[in-house]
């Protein structure tokens, strides 16, 4: 049956659709923004490695003891020892949370600063290192934050600091690397290279170079997840798993490290 409206009764339909459209453009304008709230609240892409390890330590059933995350760059200006305490009055007043102690010897000049956050479980280092032999002098920052266990908001609230706080150290690319250590007691059938084969396939990742002993394994790999890569003799690198069991019955330490493992095992 077919409809005739009159004109009033026609204008006010019209208005009634124009306004169900606006509605409906705000409402997805918000869907939209909203979205982009939440990536804007994840961390800094070049650090979500430390989760993907997390999630696979945790689907693999290995104790997360600790993580670390580094941040390192060299400073080029320093050039003597007024501009090396020049620098690091700059960083005492971007990182006023620090504790700060000053070392300076003939042949370096050293400047930490540590904080212990006991809410978080968190230790955060900075570092301000120059070197000055025979050549010019050499300058590094090296950021460092170690977290121990794995509890989920607080990893993520660490995880943002740690970005935040490098933004604020310094405006130039600076060398990301991310380490996590555990441990897991579970009976290992076929000894630690299958499990080293389990991680490397949880990882999507191919071996580059290898060592494997009976209590002790050392990989260096490949993977196309992560973008930060090192050359070596035997092709790109950008994964290690390190795989160490101290005894018959004895828990077996798992570290995985990208690009490098960046802790002692």
């Amino acid at each position: 049956m077919r409809m005739i409206l009159s004109g009033e009764t026609g204008k006010k339909m019209v208005q009634r659709v124009i306004s169900l459209i606006f509605i409906l453009v705000i409402c997805f304008t918000g869907v939209i923004l909203g979205n982009e709230r939440s990536r804007a609240q994840l961390p800094n892409e070049i650090s979500t490695e430390i989760l993907e390890i997390a999630q696979v330590f945790q689907e693999k059933k290995i104790n997360i003891r600790e993580w670390k995350l580094y941040g390192r760059n060299d400073v080029y200006k320093i050039r003597d020892l007024v501009g090396f305490q020049k620098e690091v009055n700059g960083l005492k007043q971007k990182m006023g949370h620090l504790n700060w102690t000053v070392e300076v010897e003939e042949d370096q000049w050293k400047a930490i600063g540590t904080h212990y956050n006991d809410s978080l479980k968190q230790e955060e280092s900075l570092q301000l290192i120059t070197t000055h032999t025979n050549s010019a002098p050499t300058s590094y920052l090296l950021y460092e934050v170690t977290g121990y266990g794995w509890e989920n908001t607080s990893a993520m609230e660490i995880l943002k600091d740690f970005h935040s706080n490098l933004t604020n150290i310094s405006q130039e690319n600076i060398e990301i690397f991310s380490c996590m250590t555990g441990d897991f007691s579970d009976k290992i059938e076929d000894g630690l290279q299958n499990t080293t084969n389990i991680l490397l396939d949880a990882f999507s990742a191919s071996v580059i170079e290898e060592l494997n002993e009976d209590t002790f394994v050392s990989v260096s790999a490949y993977t196309e997840l992560w973008n930060n890569v090192l050359p070596t003799h035997h092709g790109k690198m950008n994964l290690q798993i390190g795989l160490r069991k101290q005894g018959l019955g004895d828990k077996t330490t798992v570290i995985v490290g990208t690009p490098i493992i960046t802790v002692e095992y």
